[in-house]
């Protein structure tokens, strides 16, 4: 048999498999997706292998357990959120509809500009090829560098547009509160390291001043500062208050180690001197990326609001 004919066969094959799925997808009674989904997450394994590889041939080095995982969560965290939300809106009809209609909006609006930046760094590498080497490192760059800050940066604006000012506000004080905690007791009670090879100033200590500090911070502006500026919010109860301050605390310390990794990587002290005795804008946000979403699941499923 013949290239062609093959390909004509086996491409024949495929289409007739993929529309039986549809069909049995539709009509079997089955939550949907459920006769697709295995297709795809095969698909996207042995795609993630053929890049991996790829990739290594260029000279990067992708770890392929966590390409395979990345992919794989990505695609069944979208599933099961559609699936979920179908149930939840059934079950619940009034209970944070506009939030989660909103947050939904909003997360299709920032898959597609993720979507799109991979389009335009193809684009631009297409463009600008001149010789092996460099672009496959400079297009997952760009989608790092978005990824990191694009991507994590929306679960602010979704506090704030899905869920209020109440949720902003709230967040960005335990985090920064637990940022001048870590800061404040490490630096006057700081003995013990806690990450030497990343950070040498950062110790045991000023992590639980962080944490300390954090949840002061969650209940002083569920209790006290957002009635007092008038901003509408149910006041959590105290476990949850307490849970929410300690997770943002640990997540925010979490972030401003991965920018030391970041900063470590390329042997520099501060991501630039923008702000003075702050560093780069960066530094100012770093903690705040990575807690974001952390603070959206609290909001999205409604447990500050009981």
């Amino acid at each position: 048999m013949s290239p062609l004919a093959q390909r004509i066969v086996f491409g024949s094959f495929l289409a007739g498999v993929a529309l039986v799925l549809c069909w049995l997808d539709v009509n079997a009674g089955t939550p949907d997706g459920l006769w697709l989904f295995p297709a795809l997450v095969v698909l996207v394994f042995f795609s993630g292998n053929e890049i991996v590889a790829l990739c290594r041939g260029a000279g990067v080095a992708p770890l392929a357990w966590l390409v395979h995982l990345g992919n794989f969560l990505t695609i069944s965290a979208t599933w099961g959120m559609a699936l979920f939300w179908q149930r939840w809106e059934a079950a619940h009809p009034d209970r944070l509809v506009r939030s989660w209609d909103i947050a939904a909006v909003s997360s299709m609006a920032a898959m597609m500009a993720l979507a799109g930046t991979v389009f335009l760094a193809f684009l631009v590498e297409m463009q600008r090829y001149r010789r092996p080497g460099s672009a496959n490192i400079n297009v997952a760059g760009t989608v790092y560098a978005v990824c990191y800050i694009g991507l994590l940066a929306n679960f602010l604006v979704q506090l704030r547009m899905a869920f209020g000012m109440e949720a902003l506000a709230s967040f960005l004080m335990i985090v920064k509160l637990g940022d001048t905690g870590a800061f404040a007791v490490g630096k006057f009670l700081g003995r013990h390291r806690m990450a030497p090879q990343l950070s040498p100033k950062k110790t045991i200590e000023g992590a639980v001043g962080a944490v300390v500090f954090g949840v002061t911070g969650a209940f002083v502006a569920f209790y006290w500062l957002l009635p007092l500026f008038g901003l509408e919010t149910i006041r959590p109860r105290w476990q949850v208050c307490l849970l929410y301050g300690v997770l943002l605390a640990i997540v925010g310390m979490i972030g401003d180690l991965a920018e030391s990794l970041i900063k470590r990587d390329a042997q520099q002290k501060d991501s630039s001197r923008l702000l003075p005795g702050l560093g780069g804008a960066l530094d100012l946000i770093d903690s705040s990326l990575m807690a974001a979403p952390v603070a959206y699941l609290f909001w999205l499923f409604g447990w500050l609001q009981r």
